[in-house]
Order: C-alpha cells, then structure tokens, then sequence
C-alpha cells in the first residue's frame, strides 16, 4: 500500500497542507511542528514527489531523503542566548534557500540528561549533518558522530582528537582590539569579566589577549564568572563597595550590561570614572545608556556559514572535513570607552 501525504498528516496530527509546507517550505513552520511532521514521514517511510522534491532541491544537491539539518546549543550558549540566537536566525535562513529545515536542540548540564532526546532527534529521517554552537568536549562530538558524521563546530575551535570542520569567530584578534582600545584611552588599572571558567574557549582567547598586552598597564585583574548580566551586576557591585579601583572593564554585552547597570547605581560614571567595552555586539548594546562601546562578530556571517560548510561537507564527503573558517571581529566605538 502506498503512503500517502494523507497518512503523514493523520499521524502528525497536522494538515495536509502543513506537510506539504514542510516539505517545500520548511523554515515557515513552527519547529515542534516539522519535528512531528517528520518523524511521521520516516516512521511511515513516506517519500515526497519528484515535485515537491524539485521544490525543494537547490541545484540538485539534496538527496531524496535529506530533509533537515539538526542545529545542537552547548550547555554554556544559554549564557550568550542574545548572541546565537542570531546565529541561529541566519542558519536557518541559509538552511532554507536548500530546501532544508533545521531543528534545534540543547545540551543540557550532563550527558545523561540530554543524550536520550538528542537520540531521538537524530532518530528523524533526512538529517543530513549537524551544525554543533559552541564548545563540546571530544567525547560528546563522538558520541553525536555515530548517528550524522557531517558535523561543523560553530564559534568553537576544535578539540584536539575531533575529525571536523569549524567555522569560529576570531575571539583573541577582537580582544586584542578591545584591550589595544582601552589602553589608547588612558586605562591603567583594567578588570577583564571572562568566563564561564579558565578552560571555557572565549575566556582563553580573552585571558591571551590581556596577557600579550599587559604591559600597557600597571595592573590587571582576571574574574572568571558567569557570562551573564547579572553576573556582571553583582561582580561590579561585589568588588567596588569593597574599595575596587579599576578605571577599565572588559568582558562579553551581557556581563557589560550588569556592569553599568552597577556603576549607575554606584554614582561611578562611564566613561568618565571607568570605561567599559564589551564583546558581541548584541541589539541591546548600542541602546544602553552609555552605549556600549564593542566588539562586533558578523553573527548573521557565522551562521550561513556554519551551513554552507556543512552542505558543502554533503556534497563532497571527506575531502572537506578539518576545514576551518574564522570571522574576523571589528571594534565599534560608542560611549562607554
């Protein structure tokens, strides 16, 4: 008996017409939809007409069977959620113009929590590759290459073992640029908010920075915390009723945002008393009060080509994996420094 777009939409629990835009038009739906839809089709191994199929191809690319490409969130991403959830954005844009939808996921604080759903996410027929947002440990990118082996690490380098391709932003050249900045403006005494820990990729790429600068200071301090805006406002507060005396902050948007949140409510002014620049470039930076002098990182960039590499790994096998692409940042001056 031949399978129908009737039978997928019945089990779905869907219309006729949401299958049909899943298949041609997949970035239209919403994600727990073609999640279902989906799974449908590969558990009735239902395949759409050469029509549909057509609809869908970008030049002839796509198999038959490819239908997604799973998106997986680090657990430490939800600390820079204004930041990938851009990157997200243009990777699901680029994903559609192949006809492709993306379904994402996050890594949860242990293995033993989050493995079991991303095996049934990895369970969907027509994943084509995954696109891994920021850092993964070489055991887990092994574990996830036994069910897609066309994997790209997002905003990460690669740890050493790993068999695949990176698209990164240039974290050390933009903190370079950051410190080179604040040193220009007369910062001797200069606090870097980095983190969430000292083996965490970006809180490496800022703490070299610093170091090959240091010179440019009398002294400089390292906090490892949180990457959030409320690690940032308590941080500052914590250290400066204290008796803290640094003229210069450096850290990501988020931390920034506590920091001069805590600095208003302190009396100390930015950038008269104290400088701050951040890294990022989230929406909100250029609307606070000082704006947020920063370092921008093509976000929609990273993500379409996190998805070009992937696509190009599908097409070519493994001539192209261990390719790695780097962003470059730029500073973007603005009030706070």
């Amino acid at each position: 008996m031949k399978i129908s777009i009737l039978d997928v939409a019945k089990l779905a629990r869907v219309s006729r017409m949401t299958v049909s835009r899943v298949i041609c038009s997949p970035d239209s739906v919403a994600e727990n939809t073609r999640f279902r839809v989906m799974k449908a089709i590969k558990e009735l191994g239902y395949v759409p007409s050469s029509s549909a199929r057509a609809m869908r191809s970008k030049d002839g690319l796509l198999a038959n069977e490819s239908l997604c490409i799973a998106l997986i969130f680090s657990a430490d991403t939800q600390m820079a959620d204004g930041f990938f959830s851009a990157v997200a954005k243009a990777a699901e844009k680029e994903a559609a113009g192949y006809g492709l939808s993306v379904l994402q996921s996050h890594w949860q604080e242990s293995f033993e929590k989050t493995w079991p759903r991303l095996k049934s996410l990895f369970a969907v027929s027509g994943i084509c590759g995954t696109v891994l947002a920021g850092q993964f440990s070489l055991e887990e990118i092994k574990a996830i290459q036994k069910f897609t082996p066309n994997i790209v690490l997002l905003d990460s380098p690669v740890p050493d073992g790993a068999s695949i391709s990176s698209v990164e932003s240039d974290n050390f050249q933009g903190s370079l640029e950051a410190i080179r900045h604040l040193s220009d403006r007369g910062v001797k005494r200069l606090l870097l908010l980095t983190g969430p820990n000292e083996d965490h990729y970006f809180a490496r790429a800022t703490v070299a920075g610093i170091k090959s600068l240091s010179g440019g200071f009398d002294k400089y301090e390292v906090i490892y915390t949180d990457m959030t805006s409320n690690s940032g406002y308590e941080v500052i507060r914590g250290i400066f009723e204290k008796g803290a005396n640094f003229d210069g902050v450096f850290c990501n948007d988020e931390l920034a945002i506590g920091a001069i949140r805590a600095f208003s409510e302190l009396k100390i002014k930015v950038p008269e008393q104290v400088k701050v620049v951040g890294f990022d470039d989230i929406t909100h930076s250029a609307f606070l009060v000082p704006s947020l002098t920063t370092v921008s990182i093509d976000k929609a960039q990273l993500g379409r080509e996190a998805v070009k590499t992937l696509i190009e790994i599908v097409k070519n096998g493994e001539d192209l994996r261990n390719v790695k692409k780097v962003i470059k940042a730029r500073l973007i001056i603005r009030e706070s420094a």
